[in-house]
């Protein structure tokens, strides 16, 4: 009995150390095995790595960019804007009364204002050089300069000019030092009977011609007669820089032609074009 008891004790010992030895040598195996199987992966992931074909996709359709373009040239350079008539929302209607009482609605934003000043007529204001006749002095001249300030000069007068020392006439222009004049310049023919007088005028440098039947005549400025009808205005013999007043505004004439005449308001130096019409 004693025996089994002892041999059983020593199994038990040997068995303990038994397994410790299986298990270290499977721990072994194992180290070993994982060893092999990594060098396996790592060979496998450099395999892949050097022969790893690159995928060539197909190239992606051209994008039509004409809408995108030309919205942005659509931007860059904006079309243009009209606020004016007849749109009403900058440009209400105007409602106003006449000297008469009437009500007039102003629909077109023409029938007030400086587009309802209607041009009667434009008269031209002229220079005339006139050669009247040889007389002992010289050569006899009407002048006549309708655009001169000075009533004086506007008016005919007769002066006499030779091809002495008296050859200048002073004339409207130029400045109290240096005055403008008409200077005989050339008498062409014979000085008893010439066919034409040759002068210049002294700050302009134009040259004239003149025989006695033909005067020289040229347009220095307008005169313009105009009206108002909403408010049954007249503006007679108007020149440029004079002020007329309608509307409740002042208006100042800038510019007076051949066809038309160009007004300013006064308060915001709006210009309005008004064309001579038949």
């Amino acid at each position: 009995m004693e025996k089994l008891k002892q041999l059983g004790e020593r199994v038990k010992s040997d068995y303990a150390k038994l397994l410790l030895i299986f298990t270290v040598l499977g721990l072994a195996v194992a180290v070993v095995v994982l060893y092999f199987l990594s060098l396996e992966e790592q060979q496998k992931a450099t395999d892949i790595t050097m022969n790893y074909e690159r995928a060539r996709p197909k190239p992606p359709p051209s994008l039509d960019m004409q809408r995108y373009t030309s919205a942005l040239e659509a931007s860059v350079n904006p079309g243009p804007v009209d606020f004016g008539l007849p749109h009403k929302l900058f440009n209400p209607v105007k409602w106003i009364r006449s000297p008469e009482g009437r009500i007039i609605a102003d629909r077109t934003g023409k029938s007030i204002g400086p587009e309802a000043i209607k041009i009667e007529n434009i008269r031209p204001l002229n220079r005339v050089v006139k050669f009247l006749d040889v007389v002992p002095e010289g050569y006899s001249l009407e002048l006549t300069f309708e655009a001169a300030a000075r009533v004086a000069d506007a008016r005919p007068r007769v002066v006499t000019v030779n091809t002495n020392q008296d050859n200048k006439v002073r004339i409207p222009g130029g400045t109290p030092r240096m005055p403008n004049q008409l200077i005989l310049k050339e008498v062409k023919g014979s000085a008893e009977a010439p066919d034409a007088l040759v002068f210049e005028i002294a700050d302009s440098k134009e040259q004239l011609v003149i025989t006695k039947d033909r005067p020289s005549i040229k347009a220095e400025a307008y005169v313009a007669d105009m009206s108002y009808a909403p408010e049954n205005r007249h503006f007679r013999n108007q020149k440029r820089d004079a002020m007329i007043g309608f509307a409740g505004e002042e208006y100042k004439i800038v510019e007076i032609t051949e066809n038309e005449v160009v007004v300013s308001n006064r308060l915001n130096d709006k210009k309005t074009r008004l064309k001579r019409t038949p």
